[in-house]
């Protein structure tokens, strides 16, 4: 894999990479690792490659959600199963917004599907289907046909409903217990999540410390600010190298320019 992307790299006349961002699997660290090494040779590995790999977000959170939605998942099938069948057809779809017309529901959108594998679209769907429950009551009602679809797919019959607050407490659970398996531990996440905050000139350095410290606790928040303002300074130094100018600050200016850039913040600002 290392290999590959180097070639297209090379293909594309790339040669400097900041970061790489992919998916969270054990064979991926071993691409970066490789990746790095062709950097290194290449002259272009910024920082020895610390900053290198990041984690997909994106991919973690579509973890976490999917693992959790397995706790609903007889009356997610039963809204994707209801929201089909009504599609399936002009004639049902006509019949379904007559039932929306008599619920007297004000609202202009549409029915969704939802792509399985997408928890966003999933999300859409069970929104959507929240707002037009009424109308759905009064389909299942009075269509006979939408019962016989359920439970020739082996779909519990009923009506789209929201679910008891004790499965909802259920899967708020398993969700952090998945969220904290990828994100519990800093010292695995590449600091860059905490710099690019920094550079928000909404937070800024001190702000993303009083987060830190909320989320991990005083001393455990303290030294990661410290480990991320360590990361920071040495960033801010290869990049003065880097320079036209080619100078090289010291430690000391280095941190006090960082001190300057967020002393500007007051108490209650960072506690907004």
């Amino acid at each position: 894999m290392a290999n590959g992307i180097g070639r297209c790299l090379r293909e594309w006349g790339i040669n400097k990479i900041f970061t790489v961002t992919v998916e969270n699997a054990s064979s991926n660290d071993v691409t970066v690792k490789e990746l790095s090494k062709q950097l290194t040779k290449m002259g272009t590995n910024l920082m020895n490659g610390n900053h290198l790999h990041v984690r997909c977000m994106a991919h973690i959170i579509n973890l976490v959600v999917q693992d959790s939605l397995k706790e609903s998942s007889v009356s997610i099938e039963r809204v994707r199963h209801a929201v089909r069948y009504v599609r399936q057809s002009p004639a049902r779809l006509k019949r379904f917004q007559e039932c929306f017309d008599d619920e007297q529901l004000n609202c202009k959108k549409a029915l969704c599907l939802d792509v399985p594998t997408r928890w966003n679209s999933t999300y859409l769907m069970l929104r959507r289907a929240v707002e037009f429950e009424s109308a759905f009551s009064h389909y299942a009602s009075s269509e006979i046909g939408l019962r016989h679809y359920l439970e020739h797919s082996y779909i519990e019959v009923g009506i789209p409903t929201a679910n008891e607050d004790t499965v909802l407490s259920e899967i708020a659970k398993n969700m952090k217990e998945k969220f904290n398996k990828y994100w519990d531990d800093p010292g695995k996440m590449n600091k860059i999540i905490f710099i690019s905050c920094i550079l928000d000139p909404r937070y800024k350095l001190e702000s993303v410390g009083y987060a830190l410290v909320k989320i991990f606790g005083e001393d455990p928040g303290a030294t990661i600010q410290a480990e991320v303002k360590k990361h920071m300074t040495s960033l801010f130094s290869e990049y003065i190298k880097s320079s036209s100018k080619g100078v090289v600050l010291t430690s000391s200016s280095d941190c006090s320019s960082l001190d300057t850039s967020t002393s500007g913040l007051s108490d209650n600002q960072i506690s907004t």
